[in-house]
C-alpha cells in the first residue's frame, strides 16, 4: 500500500472513492469546487492509498490549533477504505502513516470522528488507541 497526497491526475479516482463512501453520485461541478477550496486551505492534506493502480482507500486532514490544546493537533475529518480493500491493514497502514506525519508536524494528539452509527469505525479506532471524548451535533439547514 502506497499513501500519497491527492495531485490532480488523481482527482477522478477520489471523486469515485468519495461517491462510494457516501453511497450516491456527488454533483461534480461542486465537487470540483470543494476540492479546489481544500487543497488552497494551508495544512489541509487529503490523500489517497494505492494499492498497484487502484485507488483503495483516502483521508481528508489538517493540522489545526484548537484552544483547547493550546498546541497541533492533527484531525482526520473523513477516512475511508474501500469495502473490498477492508481486512488487508490497508486502514492500519493509512493511520500508521498519517499518525506519523501529525507527530513530524509537531502534532501532540491526533482527533477522529465517525458517524455513531458506524460502529465498525469507531470499533477501528477504539482498537487503535482512539478513545471517545466528545460527542459531535449536527442539523441540516432549510431554505
Amino acid at each position: 500500500m502506497i499513501l500519497r497526497s491527492l495531485s490532480a491526475p488523481d482527482a477522478e479516482k477520489f471523486y469515485t472513492l468519495m461517491c462510494t463512501a457516501a453511497g450516491r453520485e456527488l454533483p461534480r461541478e461542486a465537487f470540483a469546487q470543494a476540492l479546489a477550496q481544500a487543497l488552497e486551505q494551508t495544512g489541509r492534506r487529503i490523500v489517497l492509498a494505492f494499492e498497484g493502480p487502484e485507488a483503495v482507500g483516502f483521508a481528508d486532514t489538517e493540522v489545526r490549533f484548537p484552544f483547547s490544546e493550546c498546541a497541533p493537533v492533527g484531525v482526520i475529518h473523513e477516512f475511508y477504505v474501500r469495502e473490498d480493500a477492508r481486512g488487508r491493514n490497508v486502514g492500519s497502514a493509512m493511520l500508521v502513516s498519517l499518525t506519523t506525519q501529525f507527530k513530524a508536524a509537531g502534532c501532540v494528539s491526533v482527533q477522529a470522528s465517525c458517524a455513531r452509527v458506524n460502529l465498525k469505525s469507531q470499533e477501528f479506532l477504539e482498537k487503535r488507541g482512539f478513545v471517545k471524548t466528545r460527542h459531535a451535533f449536527s442539523r441540516p439547514l432549510q431554505g
